[in-house]
């Protein structure tokens, strides 16, 4: 692993060699992502501050790899490391083919509008952290427990009154009869949702000019594009396989259906 503040086109000489790009941001977060594919194809960039030292266990992870830089800022602020990321990642993405993916590793919320610059012209990118959001998960809200007369006072006071309405509900009345209510609109069914989340990233597909080449990558943008349509991106893979005409080979490379 290199280490020194060298310029970003080092090891991307030949792009033809390198399938994803990996940039972390060493004093904040300097973890790999569980789910990124460490290889010796990858470029990645490791910023830190001057004098700072990463956690062993990356070091150990990212050693034998070839394409490895750890960018060491100059002398500034605490932001110094930001900075100089901010740059090599446009740096990167100038000289780099279109189709390779971008995997930023960061907690500073700041360095988020990178990669949505860059999802933006048209540049597969996903932004990772290992930090919890800040205030960590709600807890669920304890079940209610009935009242017991053997209960302590502050348990009692502690159980939610009954409703007064309740207690003066007189015997023998009658309920007062529902009020018929209009039907619910059906809810679409699975299969035409899939439809339209198949048919909206099909869309985008003929719209970008460099679309994923590899399944892994494409995969990973259907997570990242879709993720709100309620279906894995396997089960979006294969409505465009069925209705679209995209075509995975069997070592894994991607091709997509023109329009003639």
């Amino acid at each position: 692993m290199t280490t020194g503040n060298s310029e970003p086109l080092a090891a991307a000489a030949e792009p033809g060699t390198i399938d994803s790009v990996l940039l972390i941001d060493g004093d904040n977060d300097p973890h790999l992502p569980p789910n990124f594919e460490v290889s010796d194809r990858a470029l990645v960039r490791v910023f830190v501050r001057m004098g700072a030292k990463l956690p062993r266990t990356l070091e150990r992870r990212l050693a034998a790899l070839p394409r490895v830089v750890t960018v060491v800022s100059p002398r500034g602020g605490g932001n110094a490391a930001d900075f100089v990321m901010s740059l090599h990642a446009g740096i990167l993405h100038a000289t780099l083919p279109m189709h390779l993916p971008f995997t930023l590793v960061t907690a500073d919320r700041s360095l988020g509008v990178m990669a949505d610059e860059l999802q933006r012209v048209g540049r597969q990118a996903v932004l990772w952290t290992s930090h919890e959001p800040r205030g960590g998960r709600r807890r669920a809200a304890p079940a209610a427990r009935r009242p017991s007369s053997s209960g302590t006072p502050e348990d009692r006071d502690a159980q939610p009154a009954q409703a007064p309405a309740t207690r003066r509900r007189r015997r023998g009345r009658r309920p007062a009869a529902a009020v018929p209510t209009a039907p619910a609109s059906p809810a679409p069914q699975p299969d035409r949702r899939l439809a339209e989340a198949g048919a909206a990233y099909a869309a985008r597909l003929a719209r970008i000019k460099d679309p994923p080449s590899r399944l892994k990558t494409l995969l990973n943008d259907i997570r990242h594009r879709s993720a709100s349509a309620g279906f894995s991106p396997e089960e979006i893979l294969e409505e465009l396989k069925r209705s679209h005409g995209l075509l995975v080979d069997g070592e894994g490379h991607v091709r997509v259906k023109r329009a003639s």
